[in-house]
């Protein structure tokens, strides 16, 4: 797929995206006992969003959807990226993620989220296999040289990792898979591929992409925006950033020490069975570079993808994952709910805290902040986007 091309930007915007980048590139050696964060004009220039579009999300790996979305022949789930208008369909043969722009006049053939047989355009009913080749194009009898047998859906370049359905617009990235060797047997504790929807919810944020991402991915902030919520049982002063790899890095948020290791899984559903004490005490907050969080638990994965809008907006994709038989238990929607409604209380915090920064990014007086050892997770992420913007 030959994905859209930004226009060329003007002299004055490539002049700011020029400064701008030597100001995120003058932190490159960096270690973290002399961190700092990326400036604050990399959050609020449209100019360098832009940049990073056609650097970061055009050229890197995505996450999309989860194969639990979509678990039948003929499921499918749009998505809109990047002003690209996808659908991710579980075909008799395999999953695809696919344009559903009509060949014709370009509206979309598919919207929301169902099961089908056939995509069928709205505007003039031309209809495509779930495979994305066009099946039918009424009344085309008189257009020279037209062949139906000719006209597919473009497919876009996809991989699926532990369940999770990533694509690559550029169609060059090296492959997912390899980059992410390092972590297939920490996931493969959970069978993720295997899960199933508990629920999901879309949250449209007022703030840059890399907040959103930075905030997940550190603990820091639990002695002030969660100091009623996760200061009490996860202390941030007792959290810690793993080593990471080439594409990833982790966070980990332990149990208070004096609290029993039992009190972390009452939830009342079924559980991961394997799991060190470590592993239950200590939790995980992964980040695949550049938009894909998860939270590992003992009975459930929260799965979350940041899809970047603008320079000040993103949408904040999150799923929770079960075990199957979590479904058979009496007391499954009241698991279910209480665990919504402790997420959403903590997800609201950090909201609240995410639009107090976009807004202070913004200010002529706002400069470079310094890190903390507690964020070494920050400092590892600023270097990822150092090395895209690079090159």
């Amino acid at each position: 797929m030959n994905p859209r091309v930004n226009p060329v930007l003007g002299e004055s915007e490539a002049v700011e995206v020029e400064g701008i980048t030597q100001a995120v590139l003058a932190g490159s050696n960096q270690d973290l006992a002399h961190s700092e964060t990326l400036p604050p004009s990399s959050y609020t220039s449209e100019a360098f969003f832009d940049a990073e579009v056609e650097k970061i999300f055009r050229t890197d790996w995505i996450a999309v959807g989860h194969v639990a979305q979509i678990p039948n022949v003929g499921d499918y789930v749009t998505i809109d990226i990047l002003d690209e208008l996808l659908v991710i369909v579980r075909g008799a043969d395999r999953i695809r993620v696919m344009s559903r722009v009509c060949l014709h006049r370009w509206a979309p053939v598919a919207s929301g989220e169902g099961n089908t047989k056939l995509f069928s355009c709205p505007f003039h009913r031309w209809a495509y296999g779930l495979d994305g080749q066009l099946k039918a194009a009424p009344h085309m009898e008189q257009a020279d040289g037209f062949e139906p047998k000719d006209c597919k859906l473009p497919e876009v370049r996809s991989e699926i990792w532990h369940g999770t359905i990533y694509i690559n617009l550029s169609g060059d990235a090296d492959p997912l898979k390899e980059r992410l060797a390092d972590l297939d047997a920490t996931f493969a504790r959970y069978d993720m591929d295997k899960l199933v929807l508990a629920f999901s919810y879309k949250y449209e944020c007022n703030f840059n992409w890399k907040i959103a991402v930075e905030t997940f991915m550190e603990c820091y902030h639990h002695i002030g925006a969660h100091s009623k919520t996760a200061e009490p049982h996860a202390p941030g002063r007792f959290s810690f950033g793993g080593d990471g790899g080439k594409g990833w890095t982790v966070c980990y948020a332990p149990w208070r020490p004096d609290l029993p290791i039992e009190e972390r899984h009452k939830t009342g559903l079924p559980e991961f069975e394997g799991l060190s004490e470590e592993v239950l005490r200590n939790g995980g907050l992964y980040v695949i570079y550049p938009l894909t969080l998860f939270n590992t638990n003992s009975d459930r994965i929260h799965w979350t993808t940041i899809i970047p809008v603008s320079v000040n907006k993103c949408i904040w994709f999150r799923q929770v994952l079960v075990k199957p038989e979590a479904l058979e238990l009496p007391n499954y929607p009241e698991i279910i709910e209480n665990i919504r409604e402790t997420g959403m209380a903590i997800f609201m915090e950090d909201i609240e805290v995410n639009d107090m920064q976009q807004i202070g990014a913004k200010s002529s007086l706002a400069t470079v902040g310094r890190l903390s050892h507690l964020e070494k997770t920050v400092w590892q992420f600023a270097n990822y986007v150092r090395g895209r913007m690079r090159d």
